[in-house]
């Protein structure tokens, strides 16, 4: 499955690589792509459950996403 994420707080190369980063430690994240311009990351998962958890820690980074 996919969800693409609007996470406001992206403003560089930098933090797209801080919830790379901090996303690839989740179990059932598959992968991830971000838009800086966009402010969006897009990312492949294996259940609902890896999605819950990879909010809650892109949260808990800094980088909530609004959707």
């Amino acid at each position: 499955m996919q969800k693409t994420l609007s996470i406001p707080t992206i403003t560089c190369k930098h933090c797209l690589m801080s919830i790379k980063r901090e996303l690839k430690f989740v179990d059932g994240v598959e992968y991830i792509d971000g838009d800086i311009g966009a402010k969006t990351v897009l990312v492949t998962y294996s259940s609902d459950a890896a999605l819950n958890q990879a909010r809650s820690l892109l949260g808990e980074a800094g980088y909530a996403p609004s959707n």
